[in-house]
Order: structure tokens, then C-alpha cells, then sequence
């Protein structure tokens, strides 16, 4: 028996974009061997693992104050730890359930996105080339603090409009750039943030579990 896709109108969101680190995969513990690595390298302070559950309460811009990282310094950190995480990006694996929901979300007639400050190949290679495909549009490598101009070129490419665009994410950042863009923020609770912390930025959808971004196509459980 066929199975009719419904229409986009009767869907509660055009276009659903994620973030990828610490919303699709579990990269935090590259993220903290990185971290330290580059800190003994340019100065500037690690992160121990008793400071791990206070720092994950910050966003970016608290995180380079606390550590005393050289603003100067940032896009050449940034691109270092880049390559380096490209390079171990095999210890990299999907969160578990995550990517069979978003399979489920796409199933039912959803379109899908990727935006993150991720390369384009880790993402591709994490991901795998069946999950991959799920993503129409795929923006990669963007900077920092550059989210929210992407995500309107990406609305525009996708001749979405913006507040029928939901951006799923781990960060305050995240929802910050997505309030800019004119889109709506969906929290995740499994990422580098705690899902208390990204009330701050006002999320209009709270994703406790994995199967939540199942329920994007209509559920209205996720939204509670």
C-alpha cells in the first residue's frame, strides 16, 4: 500500500534545519580533546572535567571569555581545530535514535536542511550517504558567529519563508541566529547546552528526546 505524502500547507513547518554537532552526532568528547590540545599550543586555558557541567551552562561568547582565548586568535583556532577534528572525525557517530527520526520526519513530507560550522566533508562522512541525501541543502564550514545570515540564504535558495523555517540546535547561538533570521528555534535536550540553559533565547519548540524530531511533522508533544 502506497503511502500519499501530505502537502506542504498542511505541515507545521516548510523547511526543518539542524545544526549537526551536538544535534545530530556526538562530538563532544572530540570537542574537548581538541580544545585542550590548541590550548597548550596558543595559551589559553583548558577545560577539566570537573568544569565540564558549569561551562556547558555558556554560550560561545562566555565560553572564549572564561577560557581567556585570544580574540585575535579565533579564526586561526577555529580553523585549526577544524582540520583537526576533520582529520579524527571517525570517533564521530550519530546520536543514538536521532537520525531514524529525522529519516521519519522527512518520510512524512518534511523538508530538510543542514546548517553548521562543521566541514562539508566530516558532515557528509558522519552521516553516511543515505542520510545525507535526506538534506536538500547542506551549508557547512560557517563561521562562529555567522548562522544567521546562512540561514536567510538558505530560506531564500529554498524560496521558504522565514517563519516557516524551524532551526534545530544545541546553543544559545543557535537561537539567537535563528530569531535573527525571522525563523523559529527548536531546542534540543541531548546537546553541548542543557535544555534549561537554551531557555534564554526563547525556543519555540523543546525537543526532550530524540523521537521529538519525529513529531515535527504534527505532533504537537514536542512543541509542549
Amino acid at each position: 500500500m502506497s503511502t500519499l505524502t501530505p502537502p506542504a500547507s498542511s505541515l507545521p513547518w516548510d523547511l526543518v534545519a539542524f545544526d549537526f554537532d551536538g544535534t545530530l552526532v556526538d562530538s563532544f568528547a572530540l570537542f574537548l580533546e581538541v580544545h585542550n590540545e590548541l590550548a597548550a599550543r596558543h595559551g589559553f586555558a583548558r577545560i577539566e572535567p570537573e568544569q565540564v557541567e558549569e561551562l556547558r551552562q555558556l554560550d560561545a561568547r562566555g565560553l572564549i571569555r572564561h577560557l581567556k582565548v585570544p580574540a585575535w586568535r579565533l579564526p586561526l583556532i577555529v580553523h585549526q581545530a577544524r582540520r583537526i577534528m576533520a582529520r579524527r572525525r571517525a570517533s564521530v557517530a550519530a546520536l543514538p535514535g536521532v537520525l531514524e527520526a529525522v529519516r521519519e520526519l522527512h518520510a512524512s513530507g518534511v523538508r530538510l536542511a543542514l546548517l553548521t560550522s562543521n566541514s562539508r566533508d566530516t558532515c557528509e562522512q558522519v552521516l553516511g550517504p543515505r542520510d545525507w541525501a535526506l538534506f536538500e541543502q547542506a551549508v557547512c564550514g560557517v563561521s562562529l558567529f555567522g548562522k544567521a545570515a546562512k540561514l536567510s540564504r538558505l530560506a531564500r535558495r529554498a524560496g521558504v519563508a522565514p517563519q516557516r523555517v524551524l532551526y534545530v540546535g544545541d546553543q544559545l547561538g543557535d537561537g539567537e541566529a535563528a530569531h535573527a533570521a525571522g525563523m523559529a528555534f527548536g531546542a534540543v535536550g541531548w546537546g553541548y547546552m542543557p535544555l534549561a540553559a537554551l531557555e534564554a533565547c526563547g525556543p519555540r519548540v523543546r525537543l526532550r528526546e530524540p523521537a521529538d524530531i519525529a513529531r515535527l511533522a504534527g505532533n504537537a508533544e514536542a512543541r509542549a
